[in-house]
């Protein structure tokens, strides 16, 4: 048995960990947000080997083993963060859970 390492580069903040067995009714209760509501909210699953850890992301990337991302406050207009913190406490608040103050993410996963 072998181990898969891989980094996610993401906006967004850290929610309540999901069961994986619950994480397709959070795609749905997601997908259904985003149908009437609009945005672009996802969440990603990852974390150490059995400790995965959800969060609720909009832009969101891997990063490639080896190589790096390289984010300035100017990456993105303030506008797309404004509507990004919005999408995601609107979301947040679909789902029941707490919305944290969000920012970027750097999320290594083992699996």
């Amino acid at each position: 048995m072998g181990y898969y390492h891989s980094t996610y580069f993401a906006y967004g903040f850290q929610i309540t960990d999901t069961h994986p067995n619950d994480l397709d009714d959070l795609d749905t209760q997601l997908q259904r947000h985003r149908e009437q509501h609009g945005g672009d909210v996802g969440h990603l699953n990852a974390g150490d080997y059995d400790r995965d850890m959800t969060f609720l992301v909009t832009h969101s990337t891997e990063v490639t083993l080896g190589k790096f991302e390289h984010v300035t406050p100017q990456t993105h207009p303030a506008e797309q963060y404004e509507a990004w913190n919005r999408e995601l406490k609107a979301a947040a608040a679909a789902l029941g859970v707490v919305a944290r103050a969000p920012g970027w993410l750097v999320i290594p996963d083992l699996s």
